[in-house]
């Protein structure tokens, strides 16, 4: 028979603020089921369009979810964070992968193998509550993700990925990640970028984007 070897004290469900709420046995139950995982920053976790393997929590690190289009645009629809689940929807509809997941930085995550999620929901129907409460989550940002794309230039969409990317002044987004983020091409996004540092909105580094001017990017971002 199969062994496995104990889970990481930092790496367990017990440690992970979203299974928080389950009670000790649905802990237990998942931390038997998972293996731990580690990525290297660039590796891809999954590929759009193959079976699933399995549900993914992040513990940590940052993953970006993409889809590609037939002419090879990329449209990154989320980047998934410490504490946070991807991967649910093909377990639950049984059919193949939906994007492609990317590590943007050194990854370690839990894998819950893909067989051992309607048995452990079954048996706790808690994590069920959690697990939805995660989905919702995501679905709500998808929704933000169309709104964005439907209806606010390029110039408000960047604006809200430096808000919302920016650590202490700075957002660490080459501009190829921008853009693909942005839904538009790097060409644009260069451009814009250079009419924002001109603005004194931001100041451009190499491999960077320093905010300067917090509130003129939120008047910029439509919101």
């Amino acid at each position: 028979m199969e062994r496995r070897a104990a889970l990481p004290a930092s790496r367990t469900p017990a440690a992970i603020p979203l299974f928080g709420d389950l009670d000790e046995a649905a802990r237990t139950a998942l931390a038997r089921a998972m293996h731990a995982r580690r990525y290297r920053a660039g590796q891809f976790l999954i590929y759009e369009g193959t079976p699933a393997e399995g549900l993914f929590v992040v513990c940590e690190g940052r993953v970006r979810l993409s889809r590609t289009a037939p002419d090879g645009r990329e449209q990154v629809l989320t980047i998934i964070g410490a504490g946070e689940v991807f991967n649910m929807e093909p377990l639950l509809d049984g059919g193949l992968t939906p994007f492609t997941a990317r590590a943007m930085s050194p990854v370690s995550c839990l894998l819950l193998p893909g067989d051992a999620l309607v048995p452990l929901i079954r048996a706790h129907p808690d994590l069920a509550l959690v697990l939805m409460r995660q989905m919702a989550e995501q679905l709500r940002e998808q929704t933000l993700l169309i709104e964005d794309l439907g209806f606010r230039s390029v110039r408000a969409r960047l604006a809200r990925l430096l808000l919302q990317e920016a650590a202490s002044g700075t957002a660490m987004l080459t501009q190829a990640e921008l853009a693909a983020r942005a839904g538009t091409v790097r060409e644009i996004v260069g451009r814009t970028l250079r009419q924002m540092a001109a603005e004194r909105l931001v100041e451009l580094k190499r491999g960077r984007v320093i905010v300067l001017d917090a509130d003129g990017l939120r008047r910029a971002a439509e919101i």
